[in-house]
């Protein structure tokens, strides 16, 4: 792998982790304060998250040693309204600000492993943040949480999606047992 397109997976790497354990501690608070449907929630992005890290990781694999990794992370711990906002605009951001410019570096790179993963991570986190949008605007419309279905994640590409998983995922066509119940 180019210097440049591993440099950015490592570092994707890390804002992945960070993410997963975010949304593990989102979804603590959420039980606290009674939103148990927003904490499953939180649980599927959290998982969603894992294989994004995983994915990453497993790209650069043959790149041995101990590296650096740059990434952001915002450090909140704070009501679940406001944590759901956090969730809704730092998966936007990924979706439009992060992952197309990762990808474009790794299609430079003639690296198409990282590129594709790159696009469908962009892909994911849009439909991540369209979620956590959506359950936003609920709660800041009827006072309550809403009533939410099953959540299943994609254990290829991370995407999050509420109810029956569809017979192929739309982000990267894997059958639907690659989906995984989330609790």
């Amino acid at each position: 792998m180019r210097r440049a397109t591993a440099a950015i997976m490592r570092n994707a790497f890390g804002g992945e982790s960070a993410s997963q354990m975010r949304y593990l501690i989102f979804s603590d608070r959420a039980e606290l304060e009674k939103f148990p449907n927003v904490a499953r929630m939180f649980r599927a992005l959290a998982f969603a998250e894992r294989v994004h890290a995983s994915s990453h990781y497993r790209l650069t694999r043959e790149l041995l040693g101990e590296y650096c990794v740059s990434f952001t992370a915002p450090f909140i711990y704070s009501r679940t309204v406001d944590n759901l906002v956090k969730t809704y605009e730092a998966e936007r951001e990924e979706s439009e600000e992060l992952y197309p410019p990762f990808a474009a570096v790794a299609i430079a790179q003639g690296e198409m492993h990282a590129a594709q993963n790159f696009e469908w991570m962009a892909q994911v986190k849009k439909c991540h943040s369209d979620l956590a949008k959506r359950v936003l605007d609920y709660i800041e419309r009827a006072a309550e949480e809403p009533k939410m279905g099953d959540f299943y994640v994609c254990d290829i590409c991370g995407l999050a999606i509420e109810g029956e998983p569809p017979k192929n995922c739309p982000v990267c066509m894997a059958k639907r047992f690659r989906f995984k119940l989330i609790e």
